[in-house]
């Protein structure tokens, strides 16, 4: 009985910090979307890794008892290990209703909640100099073949619009596709275009066409599996993301760009 009560004042006597935390693991794509996520592979980058990256960990001193772990893989694996339940979220995720099969997003009065977003990013095309391809904000210039990351929700809005779609695995690619002229044009997020082409000589004789494709808001979508068993938890977490964006992000992004 002795041995018993002295076990028992042990326990009790371990600091509520020393508890173990709940795991919260992340996925997002092994390429890099400047400044959101950097470098080109499965490695998680300890100096500058992306804002985006940088942001999600900061929950970690917003809701207390989780421990925010990352794994990097190729965009569509991240949406087939959410779907699973491999993971517990994933991001930079714009909603799309189909997804809602792999995973949730943050909800309002019966639609996503916006106001709860991560970050918002426009898509552009991009296009050779001299090109005679053209986008005057709802239709483009005959018939062109579009250049567009594999996977991405971009690749359902040009097929709405008509146009012939060639998925490659990254941003690098589709570039080079582009001067190649293996395509017309390439539709890419902004800030990763831009970024490409302000970076390397290889891509001057590149250029942005305005105006923008389309501007979306992007999400941390977690896992239907995680959310069934933390409901009050997926919320704190996606309150936390909120805070994060509106308090931290801007400070965070700056290093980025000097």
């Amino acid at each position: 009985m002795q041995v018993r009560s002295v076990f028992l004042i042990l326990l009790l006597s371990i600091p509520f910090f020393a508890q173990a935390k709940t795991v919260f693991t992340v996925a997002y794509e092994d390429k890099i979307q400047f400044p959101y996520y950097m470098g080109e592979s499965l490695e998680v980058l300890i100096d500058k890794p992306g804002t985006a990256v940088e942001l999600v960990k900061l929950i970690e001193s917003r809701v207390p008892g989780v421990k925010v772990e990352f794994k990097r893989c190729p965009w569509k694996r991240c949406l087939l290990e959410i779907a699973q339940g491999n993971v517990d979220a994933l991001f930079n995720a714009s909603f799309k209703e189909s997804r809602l099969k792999l995973g949730a997003y943050p909800w309002k009065a019966g639609s996503v909640d916006v106001d709860r977003r991560l970050t918002t990013i426009a898509y552009h095309f991009y296009k050779q100099k001299g090109s005679e391809f053209s986008w005057d904000g709802t239709n483009v210039s005959g018939s062109p073949i579009i250049g567009a990351p594999r996977g991405y929700s971009i690749v359902g809005d040009l097929k709405e619009l008509g146009l012939e779609v060639s998925e490659a695995h990254s941003t690098e690619a589709n570039l080079k596709k582009l001067l190649a002229s293996r395509v017309s044009a390439v539709a890419l997020q902004e800030v990763t275009g831009d970024y490409f082409l302000k970076g390397s000589s290889e891509f001057e004789r590149l250029e942005k066409v305005y105006p923008p494709i389309k501007t979306k808001p992007y999400y941390l979508m977690i896992s239907n599996q995680f959310k069934e068993k933390n409901i009050k938890l997926a919320n704190k977490i996606w309150d936390a993301v909120a805070t994060l964006r509106e308090d931290s992000f801007r400070d965070i992004t700056k290093k980025y760009f000097n």
